[in-house]
């Protein structure tokens, strides 16, 4: 690759494309076997490697990887195999995208930590009855 590196680490490299001056991240994570992986820092504003997320620049490398894997990335209606996990497991697998992404990729990359979007309840029996009050 012959773009200039702006900011060198032991792992990783800032290098800015000549022809639009865009910034690219250029890692070789540990967890991963093979070469170099080539991602847009997250935030676009980032201009250091300090000031990357590398989380969630390497969470678009993931999915991409699994959509590689799967085919289109959708949800079932099936509850994730691992134990205590509420989410929707991944067409064509037997865990939802989060354990999928902690299991290949590490679990630093994967947000376990956030809370388990819940659909609205689709049987109008579930919900309960507002209290209008009387009217007199």
């Amino acid at each position: 690759m012959q773009w200039p590196v702006v900011e060198l680490a032991e792992w990783e490299e800032l290098r800015q494309c000549p022809g639009c001056s865009r910034f690219w991240l250029a890692a070789w994570p540990e967890e991963l076997d093979g070469g170099m992986i080539l991602c847009a820092p997250e935030p676009p504003t980032a201009r250091r490697l300090k000031d990357i997320d590398r989380a969630s620049t390497l969470r678009a490398y993931c999915l991409a990887r699994l959509e590689e894997h799967f085919g289109t990335l959708r949800e079932r209606k099936l509850v994730c195999r691992k134990a205590g996990c509420d989410r929707k497991r991944l067409e064509g697998a037997s865990h939802c995208i989060e354990h999928l992404i902690a299991d290949r990729f590490g679990r630093h990359l994967a947000r376990l930590d956030v809370p388990v979007r819940r659909d609205p309840p689709t049987d109008t029996r579930e919900l309960p009855i507002p209290d209008r009050g009387s009217r007199d």
